[in-house]
């Protein structure tokens, strides 16, 4: 009897043994198919009724990695009796979850976004890439420019259109567009760059003129164009403009996107909102060669408006975007009344208003960041553009309506490194303002517009804020700048290879800086012109220890001939570089400036010229 006790504990022993050893590998992965939900891979069918039984599991088990099986899925807005849906993976409220592409290729119809991350926690997009079988970009080919008229050829079966009334609509899962007068923009016929010395629209208005369907497919527009393109080069056909992003990201932490080509997006590639840590590893927003095209994402390769942690970038490599490879900022708030000692009506633009959030006082004049304060309550005010807020404790006294709010809170770090920038998109490279550490390192550049681009807006889209801290070290600037500013007025796409441009201006040589401690060392710059750096209002500025060669890939053309142009500029230091003897021009312009405010090797660059 006591032997048949010790045998029924080892049998239940041995029972539970087997199942622990059988279930704690599933319990751990928790790996679950697509297919497990219905769906078959490479069937052109829409694939959301599945994904959204499949999300609903992932959300009630976190830690769920959720595998697309090799193969093709096709993405459509789905509409039921209880939803409305055009967002593909629509996470809200998930913890730990994990989407393997496992190499897959996702194809989006119609007006959609790829996926929206909503107060989710840990979340990770990895081995898939993306695009548009009806992209909303076209793209033609130029066969003819004369003083009357524009012909371009349009691949019908890519690109469908018709023509009404004449005028051109490119048609397409269910939309009929016309072309939009955005952008446009032209790209040379045999690197796929955007053309030499061209900006936004330089076609003109030639959507708006009478249009006629020729022979062979070509379509002549009756216009005169502002120029003249040869045969063969190819322009972008623009039907949307910032439209849906294809990945949301907001009020969310630890999101990372890696190993992913996204092809095309309705908006910017990526969009992150008020988030904490986000990293694209090996994750492009890139042109679809196999494809023929020349465009990628409607708008930026990747934007952050209010985030915090640590922004991480590495070994991406974003072409045929709308408009930046990158755009980090936060966003001032409007102060539009002072209602007593501890409220204010402010005005937002596209910023959430949030309690608890600690904010700096910023004089509208001088541009400097003051006390600090804690938002406490936040209420609806006249409309939803404005609200009233209230603080810890009495603001400064010296607040006066139309200064700004800035967000400490809400301030990330950059890190982008190992990656290329290069001539197939819109604009310029890097956009950055941020008080926190910024670095920018072992990356190539090779761009339309300016390189790197450090601003402060508090004029127009209110993109804040002043650097304290960024380290632009071990990069390779090659021939960027073709498409700067050739008459001093196209300030958008840069004055030089960096370009510094706060929109505070300083008044005279004692006004304090916006910026600080940019350092510029150890790059190389290969340049066909001569403007290198466009800095204002920086204290602790730095160009050392690089080298600079000089190229005849293009002619220069550029207004400003100096190598530096520095306006209100302090504690400058510019030496140990290294300069090839080919690069003759070596002036640097100053304005608001003294001399003593610049540390130069002489034998370097020379004179210093006050404007």
């Amino acid at each position: 009897m006591k032997k048949n006790n010790c045998f029924n504990v080892n049998l239940h022993f041995w029972i539970w043994l087997s199942f622990l050893f059988f279930t704690l590998p599933v319990i751990g992965q928790k790996k679950i198919n697509i297919t497990d939900f219905g769906f078959v891979k490479d069937s052109y069918n829409n694939v959301m009724p599945a994904l959204k039984k499949a999300l609903k599991f992932c959300k009630e088990h976190p830690g769920t990695t959720l595998v697309f099986p090799n193969g093709r899925y096709d993405f459509w807005p789905m509409r039921d009796k209880e939803t409305e849906s055009n967002i593909g993976f629509d996470l809200s409220c998930f913890e730990n979850f994990t989407l393997d592409g496992d190499g897959s290729e996702f194809i989006f119809h119609s007006w959609m976004g790829i996926a929206q991350v909503n107060h989710c926690t840990n979340i990770t997009f990895k081995n898939f890439s993306v695009d548009w079988d009806r992209p909303w970009i076209s793209q033609a080919v130029i066969m003819e420019s004369s003083e009357h008229h524009l012909d371009v050829k349009i691949d019908r079966k890519k690109y469908p259109y018709i023509i009404e009334n004449k005028r051109i609509y490119f048609i397409g899962e269910g939309c009929k567009l016309p072309i939009l007068n955005v952008y446009n923009n032209l790209y040379d016929k045999q690197n796929k760059e955007i053309l030499y010395n061209t900006w936004d629209s330089p076609l003109g208005n030639f959507a708006e003129s009478d249009a006629e369907e020729l022979d062979n497919g070509i379509v002549r527009f009756h216009v005169k164009s502002p120029n003249h393109p040869e045969k063969g080069t190819i322009v972008t056909l623009y039907h949307a403009h910032y439209g849906i992003s294809g990945f949301l990201l907001k009020n969310s932490k630890d999101i990372v996107l890696r190993n992913m080509q996204i092809y095309h997006t309705v908006g910017n590639g990526v969009w992150g909102v008020r988030t904490e840590n986000i990293t694209m590893d090996n994750t492009s927003v890139m042109v679809n060669r196999a494809k023929g095209r020349v465009f990628s994402s409607v708008a930026d390769a990747s934007h952050f408006t209010s985030c915090k942690g640590t922004i991480i970038i590495e070994n991406c490599a974003h072409t045929g975007q709308g408009d930046d490879f990158i755009n980090v900022h936060g966003r001032n708030l409007i102060i539009t009344k002072i209602l007593n000692p501890k409220e204010l009506e402010v005005k937002s633009i596209n910023e959430e208003v949030v309690p608890n959030d600690e904010v700096w006082f910023l004089d509208k004049v001088l541009a400097q960041r003051g006390e600090l304060r804690t938002i406490m309550t936040v209420a609806s005010s006249k409309d939803a553009n404005h609200y009233i807020v209230s603080f810890d404790r009495d603001i400064p006294v010296s607040t006066k309506v139309g200064d700004f709010l800035e967000s400490k809170t809400w301030t990330p770090s950059l890190i982008l490194k190992n990656c290329r920038i290069l001539k197939k998109n819109r604009a310029r490279g890097i956009l950055v303002t941020t008080p926190k550490e910024v670095r920018i390192e072992n990356n190539y550049f090779r761009t339309a517009g300016t390189a790197i681009l450090i601003e402060g807006d508090i004029d127009y889209w209110l993109e804040s804020g002043g650097t304290q801290n960024v380290k632009i070290h071990n990069n390779i600037f090659e021939d960027c700048l073709t498409s700067g500013n050739a008459h001093g007025s196209r300030w958008e796409w840069g004055d030089a290879v960096i370009t510094i441009t706060p929109s505070h201006k300083p008044q005279n040589v004692k006004t304090k800086p916006y910026h600080k401690n940019i350092h510029i060392t150890n790059n190389t710059f290969k340049v066909f012109d001569a403007p290198l750096l466009r800095a204002r209002s920086v204290e602790g500025l730095e160009f050392c220890n690089n080298e600079i060669i000089k190229t005849y890939t293009y002619k220069p053309y550029t207004w400003q001939k100096a190598a530096f142009l520095l306006d209100g500029c302090r504690k400058v230091k510019i030496e140990s570089n290294k300069l090839d003897r080919n690069y003759v021009t070596r002036d640097i312009v100053i304005e608001h400036m003294l001399k003593s405010d610049i540390e130069v090797s002489k034998e370097e660059f020379h004179p210093i010229v006050i404007k």
